[in-house]
């Protein structure tokens, strides 16, 4: 849970507990006692007979239902327990290619059952998919239509994270953060952090699907304000959501390479619900990112503000994790004398942000297999009034943490800075004995990249200029302060 300090009702400041939905990813295979009933077996490419990792291997059910999960391993190894003898299948489910199922076999009770299976290298091909004119949103999409062929790409990605979230074979040092944000969701005006190390699972998630249609994904708090909550795997796959929503393909004319699957309510009432994208590539079929908006506000001035959004990454062994996601809520206030003509009087004067990202993850014997890139600040510190570097100078980003210390040269290196628009500025003792204030400059910082940046204390000229307000004076005379 975190908590935000944004204005209530009647404009004033209330405490809104925010939910994050999202659930780390982490697959691998796990270790499982041998008894009972269970299929041992493993995947292989149908055209090298080689091994395929990474492959989500369901136990099915006579009738469909799951009742076990497993991601290869390095071999191409599974592992499946069963609740009991019986009738099952096995369904093996690769991102980008074919489903496959096994025949049905049956188990008896305490067997051991070997199980090979082979999967087409035939990737499917989302790229001959084309978005045209008006769609009709389809509930429950059936198989032979285009946007099923999607749904089901995506779905196993969801299905991947939904089954493996929970095996907590690997460990995560998570970044969760809240920044505000200008009014035009580009300058981070605050930014605080907290990291959370040897992290087996995700220390949030989301209410169940059926709370969140019934109450809405927006809900009010005892304080007066609103608890904002966001959908995770077990949300989107649940038999509640499909129902109640629809979907239908989308493109993005910036974006080609990329293939979306929309969703919105079939039904728009007084409950706040979301509408959103699930975004793949066309050449892959990976899933990339879910970007959703909150179709309700509290006062009109917030329509459409509120909005969450979750990227997906690959791991070098071919397994997902969520690696990064955020919910972004109105920071609102009230003027009064606005409040005429049937207006609210109530504005947005900044977005709040809450969110983090998965800086690493390792194995269970710490061997690191991923890291985030950040991004890096690089730049001088210059006094113009004695045409030298300025030594010492303390470097920041304001209303951040981050800081670095001009050296011999002026110069100062701010490492491990988040993607962003920021506003650089300097403290030192010279300014203090000018008796001035050094503007800030604004940087962006993306991701692997340096931004460079040059700072200075101004020139002696437009120090006497700003004491004098500018006046010209006549020669002889001088303004001492």
């Amino acid at each position: 849970m975190i908590r935000l300090l944004i204005p209530g009702r009647e404009g004033r400041p209330t405490l809104t507990v925010i939910a994050l939905a999202l659930l780390l990813v982490a697959s691998a295979a796990r270790p499982m006692p041998v008894s009972a009933q269970t299929v041992q077996g493993q995947i292989l490419d149908q055209g090298t007979s080689e091994p395929i990792e990474g492959v989500l291997v369901l136990l099915l059910g006579a009738q469909g239902e799951e009742y076990d999960g497993y991601l290869t391993n390095s071999a191409g190894r599974f592992i499946l327990r069963a609740p009991g003898p019986g009738n099952y299948t096995a369904r093996a489910d690769r991102i980008g290619f074919e489903t496959a199922e096994s025949d049905p076999f049956t188990l008896s009770a305490s067997q051991i059952y070997g199980l090979r299976m082979e999967m087409a290298e035939t990737a499917i091909q989302l790229d001959e998919l084309r978005v045209e004119g008006e769609q009709r949103c389809v509930v429950r999409p059936g198989e032979g239509l285009q946007v099923a062929q999607v749904w089901e790409e995506a779905q196993k990605a969801l299905t991947v994270q939904e089954w493996t979230e929970r095996e907590g074979i690997y460990r995560f040092q998570v970044l969760n953060y809240e920044r505000d944000l200008d009014a035009d969701e580009r300058r981070v005006e605050r930014e605080t952090q907290r990291v959370i190390n040897n992290l087996s699972r995700s220390p949030i998630r989301s209410l169940p699907a059926r709370e969140l249609l019934e109450s809405g994904f927006i809900q009010p708090t005892d304080d007066g304000g609103w608890a904002y909550f966001g959908p995770d795997a077990n949300v989107l796959l649940s038999g509640e959501f499909l129902d109640t929503h629809c979907f239908q393909l989308r493109s993005e004319g910036d974006n080609p390479t990329a293939l979306g699957l929309g969703f919105e309510p079939v039904r728009e009432g007084d409950r706040p619900d979301i509408r959103g994208t699930l975004w793949l590539d066309r050449a892959t079929s990976a899933l990339q990112f879910l970007e959703y908006h909150y179709t309700w506000a509290e006062f009109p001035e917030a329509r459409g503000v509120a909005r969450g959004h979750v990227e997906f990454e690959e791991l070098p062994n071919g397994t997902w994790i969520i690696r990064r996601w955020w919910i972004r809520m109105p920071r609102l206030s009230q003027d009064l004398s606005l409040a005429q003509r049937g207006r609210s009087g109530v504005y947005i004067y900044g977005v709040r942000e809450a969110g983090g990202e998965v800086t690493q993850v390792s194995t269970l014997d710490r061997q690191r297999i991923a890291q985030v890139e950040r991004g890096f600040l690089s730049g001088l510190v210059w006094d113009s009034t004695q045409s030298a570097p300025l030594v010492g100078a303390n470097v920041f980003l304001s209303g951040t943490s981050y800081s670095a210390v001009s050296n011999s040269e002026g110069r100062f290196l701010m490492e491990g800075v988040r993607e962003g628009v920021y506003t650089a500025a300097f403290t030192h003792p010279r300014l203090d004995a000018l008796g001035i204030l050094a503007e800030g400059v604004e940087v962006e910082i993306h991701r692997g990249d340096v931004a460079d940046v040059l700072l200075g204390v101004p020139t002696l000229g437009s120090v006497i200029s700003d004491a004098c307000q500018g006046e010209e004076r006549e020669e002889g005379l001088a303004v001492v302060t």
